[in-house]
C-alpha cells in the first residue's frame, strides 16, 4: 500500500480532537504503541536502513503487527514535494515471541525502539494519528491518498499555521534536539 503523510507539530489535542469528532469522524484507536525496530546489522551491504527500508514490530493494545516499509525517493513515480511518501505492507503477528525469535535466527536484530500514546479517528478514507512522545510536543499525521486530499484536511482543521513536516521518526527527534531510543 503507498502511504502518504504530513506531521503537523505543535497542535492542541482536545482542538483537534473536537473538530475531527464535529465532522462525524470515527475514533479507531485511544493506547499506547511500543514500536520495536529491527535490522540486518552484522551484514554490511544488507542494511535495510542503508536502502530506505525498514522492518518494525509493533504493538497496538493487545495487538502485534510487523511492517516493512521502503520509503521513495524524488525519482520514484507517485512522489510529491511536501509529503513523506512510503510502500508500507502491515500484518498480524500470532505468536510475536516465535516470530522475534525467527527474526534473530536468520540475523536481524533490534536496533531502535520508540514508545507513544496514540488517539486515531478515520474520516473519508483519511487518517488521522495523534502522538504524544514524551518531551516532544503533541502532533497529528496525516495520511491520505494524495496530497491534495491532506491539505483539504489541513484547512478543514485549521492547522494551515503549524509546522509542516515529512520526515520520520527519527529526524522528529532529531528536530527536537533528542536523541532517538537506540538500544
Amino acid at each position: 500500500m503507498l502511504e502518504k503523510e504530513i506531521k503537523i507539530l505543535e497542535i492542541n489535542k482536545s482542538d483537534i480532537c473536537e473538530k475531527l469528532e464535529s465532522l462525524w469522524a470515527e475514533k479507531t484507536f485511544d493506547w499506547f504503541i511500543h514500536d520495536i525496530y529491527y535490522d540486518f546489522v552484522e551484514w554490511e551491504n544488507m542494511k535495510m536502513e542503508d536502502n530506505k527500508r525498514l522492518f518494525r514490530v509493533r504493538q497496538k493494545w493487545e495487538i502485534h503487527l510487523y511492517t516493512i516499509k521502503r520509503k521513495r525517493n524524488k525519482k520514484s513515480e507517485g512522489w510529491e514535494d511536501g509529503v513523506k511518501i512510503a510502500d508500507e505492507g502491515e500484518s498480524i503477528i500470532t505468536d510475536v515471541d516465535s516470530f522475534k525469535k525467527v527474526l534473530e535466527k536468520y540475523g536481524m536484530t533490534q536496533t531502535r525502539e520508540k514508545k507513544k500514546y496514540r488517539t486515531s479517528y478515520k474520516f473519508d478514507n483519511v487518517e488521522f494519528d495523534i502522538d504524544n512522545y514524551d518531551w516532544i510536543p503533541t502532533l497529528i499525521e496525516i495520511e491520505a491518498k494524495t496530497l491534495e486530499e491532506i491539505n483539504k484536511y489541513i484547512k478543514v482543521l485549521w492547522l494551515e499555521n503549524h509546522i509542516q513536516k515529512d520526515f520520520g521518526s527519527r529526524k522528529l527527534y532529531e528536530y527536537y534536539g533528542l536523541d532517538y531510543s537506540y538500544l
